[in-house]
């Protein structure tokens, strides 16, 4: 059994969905995300679909850059800005502002770590969207509040 297989959670039996430009046009889109301290993410170093992306500090033992994502719930378009992209690499999530790691919301079946997004200018856990720290986890995208919930309610992690 290939180590980067269980790395990437292959173990857990996921599965990655193909989003079509119709499930785009109803996909809901984050409006509003903030770090713990309450700096919005949401920039315009990146635009996806019309829609500011979510920046990101990435930050690891030797290095730092940063990472754009798309606001669009189960997206996976990102660009990295002076970053070299490492697969199965994990990173510490950071605000671009003050450098604040994200806080960690739960245990991923990767064996990262989800780190919570807040949706609301005060870190509050219950208004929180979540993206694992390895990179090319299948959890590497936008997670939703329900989804957050839903996995920690039935033990998925």
């Amino acid at each position: 059994m290939a180590i980067d297989w269980l790395l990437q959670g292959g173990h857990q039996a996921q599965n990655r969905e193909v989003i079509s430009e119709q499930d785009r046009e109803r996909s809901e889109i984050i409006k509003e995300c903030y770090c713990p301290n309450g700096h919005s993410i949401l920039t315009d170093s990146g635009v996806f679909q019309g829609h500011n992306g979510l920046t990101l500090k990435l930050r690891n033992k030797s290095r730092e850059g940063l990472l754009v994502i798309s606001p669009i719930i189960g997206d996976n378009d990102r660009t990295f800005i002076d970053f070299e992209r490492v697969p199965c690499e994990i990173v510490e999530i950071c605000c671009p502002t003050c450098d604040e790691p994200f806080p960690i919301y739960n245990a991923c079946p990767c064996g990262a770590h989800l780190v919570a997004l807040f949706t609301s200018d005060k870190a509050n856990f219950s208004k929180c969207v979540g993206i694992c720290q390895r990179l090319g986890c299948l959890h590497s995208e936008l997670l939703s509040e329900r989804d957050l919930r839903l996995y920690n309610r039935q033990d998925y992690f």
